[in-house]
């Protein structure tokens, strides 16, 4: 399962979701960093783990000709615990994305092809170097946002782009984080579209996942990791439902 997040605008934490999803996943799962204005990992939450690995090294060992998953699992950090969770780090500078970009076809058809499921952050859709091929072979496409005017109305143009890039497969649907004054009912209304969920404002855990900074124990059992728990519960359910539909 192929799942992609993806913002239209203002930073709302797709990377931070996106990694929160990762820790609370029920099987083996990839979180890949493939945001072209670079990642942000390896200087938060990864901070202190070698910064040779990663996308933009991949992108090398590809050009080489390198088999597409021996190489990626060389790119790879492991996280702790009982289920198999990888990070693949974004690109170390944005100036990287111009070797990666004939890429992202055999990217996108490696991440469907190993095994487990992989969580991928493109960061802001709609710029001239969005990774196209994630979004139009993604079983189901997040959009991040802050149930804010200033998200909202940024969401609501790549919502349709990305409805149109994706022909037959699921509409996008929209993923609310943090604090707001709008509720998921009234955003799935102004938007025409379905709300994921709606991950709750617990900056204690937030700033752990995207800075590196705080009590890592605390995460597990934080609200954010409770809300990504039955979030994911949900996504794979969802996926399952989609396939049973389209046969």
């Amino acid at each position: 399962m192929l799942i992609v997040l993806c913002s239209g605008g203002h930073s709302p934490g797709a990377t931070t979701t996106g990694l929160a999803l990762t820790l609370a996943w029920p099987r083996e799962v990839l979180f890949a960093e493939c945001d072209p204005a670079g990642g942000s990992l390896l200087s938060g939450y990864l901070l202190g783990q070698p910064r040779e690995r990663g996308l933009g090294e991949w992108a090398v060992q590809l050009r080489r000709g390198a088999d597409p998953e021996r190489a990626l699992g060389e790119q790879v950090h492991h996280l702790a615990g009982p289920e198999s969770r990888r990070i693949l780090p974004g690109l170390a500078e944005p100036a990287q994305v111009t070797s990666v970009q004939p890429l992202w076809p055999g990217i996108a058809d490696t991440f469907t092809a190993i095994p487990g499921d992989v969580i991928v952050d493109i960061g802001r859709a709609g710029g001239s170097d969005t990774p196209t091929p994630l979004l139009t072979r993604a079983d189901q496409v997040l959009v991040v946002a802050r149930p804010t005017l200033m998200d909202l109305s940024a969401v609501a143009p790549r919502l349709q782009e990305i409805k149109a890039l994706r022909g037959p497969r699921p509409d996008p649907r929209v993923l609310l984080v943090g604090a707001g004054p709008y509720s998921r009912k009234e955003v799935a209304k102004a938007l025409d579209t379905e709300v994921a969920d709606h991950l709750p404002h617990d900056p204690r855990a937030a700033t752990v996942l995207s800075h590196g900074v705080g009590n890592e124990r605390h995460v597990p059992r934080s609200l954010l990791l409770r809300a990504a728990r039955s979030l994911a519960e949900d996504l794979r359910a969802q996926v399952v439902q989609d396939e049973v539909t389209a046969r």
